[in-house]
């Protein structure tokens, strides 16, 4: 019996190696082709310097419309 699990293993190995192998260069090969940039930007969730201005800016109108007090009282 020990013998046969060696065995098992590695027909196993050798039917799912080339699977995710396949799976691997049908991932490559698809139709979506991006920068490396692009691509590093959407991993690391940073913004240029023009989004971050922006950014800045509503967080501070967001801000100052609250400090306005109101008169409708």
């Amino acid at each position: 019996m020990p013998r046969r699990l060696p065995g098992l293993s590695l027909r196993l190995l050798a039917v799912l190696l080339p699977l995710g192998l396949s799976a691997c260069a049908d991932a490559l090969t698809s139709g979506e082709v991006a920068s490396s940039s692009e691509l590093q930007r959407d991993y690391d969730k940073t913004l240029t310097k023009a989004e971050q201005k922006a950014a800045i800016t509503e967080l501070q109108n967001a801000k100052a419309k609250q400090h306005v007090p109101t008169t409708a009282e």
